[in-house]
């Protein structure tokens, strides 16, 4: 069935409110099953509890994050916060527990069923069902006061978009397109936003100083006052709930269960990439201050020059100005190609669907075909609106089951929007971010054929979810691939070889540099929630934590941390990005000179992104690879 996008509030309560109740009739159906029933009749009853609110939950988050109607989006905070408080209820349900318990592992029928009751059982654990009645009650009021708090985290930094005025001026050397699309007011001012379209070219572009400045400033302060308090009490509450199960903080608790086991080894990773990158990015921080002083004498570099100038470079060392690339690059175009890629690469038929009712008229319906068969759909929301996710992400909308559910997944993005004669010219940082996303988009689609719903779709470690994302961007980054449909919006031209290959030589320029400011990201994750954040001051914090991996002076009223959506969503495990592209890094290998290899591809496809949850991830890797993973690839990298 395909997923239902309700036209109304009342539409959508209904149908939620009746997978809710079907969903709690599963539950007594478990709870009914008789004392003989064998390991699989057991395993299959809890394993369908989930099965009505597959669809509803999915719907629910999304729409949270993108509807256009704020009816909508205040209706489905109410329903996500009544989903969650089934699934608190389940995860503290010790009828359930007894029942998975009691089974003997011996008995299962294969080693993915062994699989999914041993995970079930450590996530019974980790929830608490073991604790007494007044811990229980506790956690069950905290899990739910999580979910308020997290939404109007979120909800504070979608809302907040900022604007600053400037001179038209000042927006002489930034592309035309840009230019055309920011006219002066009534006032003789041009107004540009905090929103992602606005705020890169600006960083990337404005010879304007003080613009720069002015945006950035505003940027950081997205979310605030009010993400104070709420990430407070975010972390208040994280504390309290890791404590409670046993834990001495919650990076104790969330870590638990990743590739990476603990928070000591997350620290430990961390450092050790900081420390690969440190010698490299205090160079490269030297060559971007030395180019500044040619137009600022005597200025000292700061947080809103770092990107300018390391364009800049770019374009003097390597001859690339990413300016040049955009006209390549039209909105329409980039997204036919990487689906065409993704078609070729895996053997599919990926196609446009008309007529289907959705959300908003930006927003297009695709399903994704092989051998005549519809195995998934999928949804592109691609430009920005008020009150929408200002970010990237994939949003699984429902994991699949084999003959039963056809797995579905939207992909939310904020691009430049094709409008009459304007393509919607995207960055090639743009690019790579589609290539990303639709990394997350194959793999949640593919490892959609499973019988249980528990390790159908990206049910993987947390911190392994990047690989397929960030193994995907590399087919952005090849020659071959680009110029099937990188194609110049006036000409039909395809973009040059040498300005690819110019292209790629810049973009590693500066990685070191980018790879300590992740890290101080995924420090910050670590650090807030590695202690008890009773009287400890976030932007002290941060600006701590920033002083030990950034050499650029914080800039006084700026709270990253406010606007810093991950530390809700992956709290503390924001290192998982760098995680993932070691190993990203390492399947890369895998390739060769030949990115479109249908071999090598299928390989992956079948070992990497097909099997989902049902094993642990770094046998996933050492299948694919015929060896345990290595960080060497990634070194070399990083190192080159």
């Amino acid at each position: 069935m395909e997923t239902l996008f309700p036209a109304d509030v009342p539409t959508f309560r209904a149908a939620c409110a009746a997978d809710l109740d079907a969903a709690k009739e599963a539950l007594a159906a478990l709870e009914a099953l008789p004392a003989g029933a064998s390991y699989e009749e057991v395993l299959r009853a809890y394993d369908a509890i989930g099965h009505p609110l597959n669809r509803s939950s999915g719907l629910a988050h999304l729409f949270f994050q993108v509807h256009p109607d704020e009816a909508m989006r205040e209706a489905v905070a109410g329903i996500e916060q009544e989903i969650s408080r089934f699934g608190t209820e389940l995860s503290l349900h010790r009828g359930v527990y007894e029942r998975l318990a009691a089974l003997d592992p011996a008995d299962a029928p294969d080693e993915v069923s062994r699989r999914l009751l041993e995970h079930a059982l450590r996530d019974y654990r980790r929830a608490g069902v073991d604790r007494d009645d007044a811990t229980r009650d506790r956690v069950r009021a905290l899990r739910e006061e999580l979910v308020e708090t997290g939404q109007a985290f979120s909800r504070n930094i979608a809302g907040d978009v900022r604007e600053v005025a400037v001179d038209p001026a000042a927006l002489e050397g930034l592309p035309q397109d840009f230019v055309d699309a920011h006219p002066a007011g009534e006032d003789g001012k041009a107004r540009v936003t905090t929103n992602p379209p606005d705020y890169l070219p600006i960083m990337k572009f404005c010879r304007d100083r003080d613009v720069r400045r002015r945006l950035h400033l505003e940027y950081n302060r997205r979310g605030a006052p009010d993400n104070f308090e709420v990430l407070d009490q975010l972390l208040a509450k994280r504390h309290e709930l890791a404590t409670l199960l046993g834990y001495p903080h919650w990076a104790a608790y969330a870590t638990e269960d990743k590739m990476i086991r603990t928070a000591e080894h997350a620290g430990a990773f961390i450092d050790r990439v900081s420390g690969l990158a440190e010698a490299r990015a205090a160079e490269e921080l030297a060559e971007l201050s030395a180019r500044m002083q040619e137009d600022e004498p005597g200025a000292e570099l700061r947080d809103y020059d770092r990107t300018y100038y390391t364009e800049a470079l770019r374009r003097e060392r390597f001859a690339f100005d990413s300016r040049e690339a955009r006209p390549y690059f039209p909105y329409a175009a980039v997204r036919d190609g990487i689906v065409a890629t993704a078609s070729r690469l895996y053997g599919l038929e990926i196609r446009r669907r008309e007529g289907v009712p959705l959300w908003h008229e930006d927003v297009e319906a695709w399903e994704v075909l092989e051998g005549g068969e519809v195995l998934a759909r999928f949804y592109l929301d691609m430009h920005p609106r008020t009150d929408k996710f200002k970010h990237a992400a994939m949003f699984d909308l429902n994991s699949g089951l084999e003959g039963r559910v056809v797995p579905a997944a939207c992909l939310v993005c904020n691009m430049p929007k094709p409008s009459g004669s304007d393509a919607g010219l995207l960055d090639p940082s743009d690019v790579k971010t589609f290539f990303h996303e639709f990394g997350h988009l194959l793999h949640h689609l593919l490892a959609g054929r499973h019988e249980w719903l528990a390790t159908s779709g990206i049910a993987t470690e947390w911190d392994f979810v990047e690989v397929p994302s960030q193994l995907f961007e590399e087919w952005g980054n090849d020659v071959g691939v680009l110029r099937e449909f990188a194609k110049h919006h006036a000409t039909g031209e395809p973009i040059p070889a040498d300005l690819v290959e110019r292209m790629n030589a810049a973009s590693e320029y500066g990685k070191a540099l980018g790879t300590r400011v992740q890290m101080f990201y995924a420090a910050l994750s670590l650090e807030y929630y590695s202690h008890d954040p009773a009287g400890r001051d976030t932007t002290e914090v941060m600006k701590e934590v920033r002083s030990r991996y950034l050499a650029l002076p914080y800039e006084e009223g700026t709270s990253l941390q406010t606007a810093f959506g991950h530390l809700d969503g992956y709290t503390a495990l924001y290192y998982t990005y760098m995680w993932s592209l070691v190993l990203a890094k390492d399947c890369l290998s895998a390739f060769g000179e030949d990115l479109m290899d249908r071999e090598v591809a299928t390989r992956y496809r079948r070992k990497i992104l097909e099997p989902g949850g049902s094993r642990d991830a770094e046998d996933l890797v050492r299948d694919f690879l015929g060896r345990p993973y290595s960080f060497d690839a990634f070194e070399a990298w990083l190192a080159a």
